[in-house]
């Protein structure tokens, strides 16, 4: 693998020479504008940046170096820079600036995707890119690319610049991922079930958006009742995530009341919700993909409140995500969560009859895995209070308040049987 030259519609993405210094310092490098979320301070004066030219063009003898300048292929005129700034686990990590005169033209989008493919065709399957949250220009770039959110950190820069920011990590796969797990078949079912109406996939109207700016809102963990607003405090200008919360249902709500919003789901129709909402009421959404069963994409205490809805019935192993809510959750900050209390497991569809026992899980008992399957309901899991409560108290919190709820129809709810609790609890 070696890097080559690229051309563009518009650009020459080719090797850096020695007279390329002077445009260098000039165009860019000596900009405090364009350097500042750059892990170098801009130069001060013509002869660093020259040696630093030099010092490029003698990498090019290495086997394993891509650094491109861009060139205007009309003008001639040296625009920027795209290169591979260091590897992830193997995969290259992308960096890029140019001269502020030359933004808002595409010319970064077309260097970009032209580097991808280039990178791609060298066998590399992941990419990875990263950028500060505050330089909403370059993620608007990254996005166009068809990068994916993966995570969202708090860190310096570099340690020449130790200030932590904000920074979002994206990355382009080799395909779309498919291993096959039952998180897998729950994301698949669950796309399904919101494009044929699901209750939980309905983003809410413009209309509701437009009351909850008004104050008037109200939002659920579970089925039927609605979670008391003193369990929130002032969101304003707090940090929320949206725990397997997509659909564009309760994030929209904690934006209008002036928090800023995360949402991570494995559901690509729910974060595709998620987004659309944001675009229509202009706000913004940092909508991630992910699988919660994973380490969350987050740097430690980066969170006031986690809004988690009932979900941790589509998982087997609860006790790891009150483990990462506690990492990402700074002292003090809240766990609203709505917990399926698995009383729902023991009955048939009608709830006329107890026809299992209690765990309820489908990977080791072939007759639940069919009885899911016959009902359509992806891969579920019972878990008991010691999982769901006792699991958040282990993991750090202090349970403050808890209600429980019904199904909202069915003979279960029609008994008054409780099948959810919902729990609040803050982090010590």
């Amino acid at each position: 693998m070696a890097m080559r030259e690229i051309e563009t519609k518009r650009l020459k993405l080719r090797y850096f020479r020695l007279d390329d210094a002077r445009a260098y310092f000039d165009n860019w490098a000596s900009d405090p504008e364009v350097t500042r979320f750059l892990s170098w301070n801009p130069y001060q004066n013509f002869e660093d940046a020259a040696e630093y030219i030099a010092e490029i063009v003698e990498e090019y003898k290495k086997p394993d170096t891509y650094r491109w300048a861009i060139e205007n292929k009309e003008t001639g005129e040296l625009m920027g820079v795209i290169d591979v700034v260091g590897y992830h686990h193997g995969n290259p990590v992308i960096g890029y600036c140019s001269g502020k005169q030359f933004w808002g033209n595409g010319y970064m989008t077309e260097a970009l995707g032209a580097v991808v493919d280039a990178l791609k065709a060298d066998g590399f399957g992941t990419i990875v890119i990263e950028a500060a949250d505050e330089n909403k220009r370059s993620n608007a770039v990254i996005k166009k690319c068809g990068f994916e959110l993966v995570g969202t950190w708090e860190e310096p820069i570099s340690e020449i610049k130790p200030e932590p920011i904000l920074k979002n990590s994206y990355r382009i796969f080799p395909e779309k991922r498919k291993s096959g797990t039952y998180a897998d078949i729950n994301s698949e079912t669950i796309d399904r079930w919101v494009e044929e109406g699901w209750e939980w996939g309905k983003a809410i109207s413009h209309e509701e958006y437009v009351e909850a700016q008004k104050g008037n809102w109200d939002v659920g963990l579970t089925p039927t009742k609605k979670v008391p607003h003193e369990w929130f405090g002032d969101l304003k200008g707090k940090r929320v995530l949206g725990l397997a919360s997509g659909g564009g249902q309760q994030m929209p709500i904690f934006a209008s009341q002036g928090a800023n919003c995360w949402v991570l789901d494995f559901s690509e129709k729910q974060i595709e919700s998620e987004k659309m909402v944001a675009k229509r009421e202009d706000y913004e959404i940092h909508a991630i993909r992910a699988d919660m069963t994973k380490p969350l994409p987050f740097s430690d205490e980066m969170f006031d409140v986690i809004f988690h809805p009932v979900s941790n019935c589509y998982i087997k192993d609860v006790e790891p995500v009150w483990k990462e809510c506690a990492r990402v959750l700074k002292k003090g900050g809240r766990l609203l969560a709505g917990l399926d209390n698995g009383v729902n497991f023991l009955f048939d569809e009608d709830e006329m009859k107890v026809v299992n026992t209690l765990p309820f899980d489908p990977l080791v008992n072939e007759e639940q895995k069919r009885q899911l399957e016959k009902d359509d309901c992806g891969v579920q899991f019972s878990h008991d209070i010691s999982e769901q409560i006792g699991g958040q108290l282990r993991a750090g919190f202090k349970l403050v308040d808890v209600y429980d709820d019904t199904n909202g129809e069915g003979d279960l709810h029609e008994h008054g049987v409780p099948t959810f609790w919902a729990t609040l609890a803050v982090k010590e």
